[in-house]
């Protein structure tokens, strides 16, 4: 009995050695952080599983998925730019509830051609970016992330003229732009795009509406507040942006 407890011991020592030298060296070798590592592990074979069945379905839904992303782009009127994108279609796979309007995973990455930086939309706007890729999963930040480097550039359409702001996100996880002169006529349903000012985003696409406006406390400029176009308590499938070379 304890020659066989022996030699289990040793299969499992040996075992667990290869794995956390497998670990490690993927780690260093491709500069992976090991949650991604271990992430792939799981979802690679399930992707693989699934990929035949998931294939008959996906033929079935080509036409759908163009009409979607033909409305997509006559609704952000951006049909031109992205026409310069590759549209990489990905499904939301993980979604902390403590992070939920910081950040979702997505089953696409880097065997899809998918980069850190990468804009991220549904189909109504802008979602986020790409903050960190592994073999087979993407983590995207969200535009609603309280980081403070989450600030976007953008524009606000006050009757038909834009004027260019930063986007940026409150403790509260809501949008807002502050510093809006008294003088500019903004209004509660006024536009904000992109600007195209920044390599990530296009210009023109799709982030939301002005829900809210209020004086700062000094009453020398405003503070609107954004109403997001996306759904992004519930998001399911999303389109990475991939420019064209």
């Amino acid at each position: 009995m304890k020659k066989i407890d022996w030699k289990y011991k040793l299969l499992l020592l040996i075992l667990g050695s290869g794995i956390l030298f497998s670990l490690l060296f993927f780690s260093f070798q491709y500069n992976w952080h090991i949650s991604y590592i271990l992430s792939d592990i799981v979802y690679f074979p399930i992707n693989a599983f699934t990929y035949n069945s998931n294939q008959i379905h996906l033929e079935g839904i080509n036409f759908e998925k163009e009409e979607e992303l033909e409305n997509l782009k006559e609704l952000i009127n951006i049909k031109d730019t992205l026409s310069e994108y590759e549209t990489i279609s990905a499904t939301v796979i993980n979604r902390n509830y403590l992070y939920w309007n910081n950040e979702i995973v997505i089953n696409r990455g880097k065997k899809s051609g998918i980069e850190e930086g990468m804009a991220v939309i549904d189909g109504k706007g802008l979602i986020g970016k790409v903050i960190s890729v592994s073999l087979t999963t993407a983590r995207i930040r969200l535009i609603t992330s309280n980081d403070i480097n989450n600030k976007i550039s953008v524009k606000i359409w006050i009757n038909n003229n834009p004027i260019n702001k930063v986007l940026e996100t409150d403790q509260n996880n809501l949008l807002f732009i502050s510093g809006i002169d008294n003088k500019e006529d903004i209004k509660e349903g006024d536009l904000i795009t992109t600007s195209g000012l920044s390599d990530i985003f296009p210009s023109g696409i799709d982030i939301g509406h002005v829900e809210k406006i209020e004086n700062d406390k000094y009453g020398i400029s405003k503070k609107a507040y954004i109403n997001p176009s996306s759904d992004l308590d519930n998001l399911r499938f999303v389109f990475v942006l991939k420019r064209k070379i």
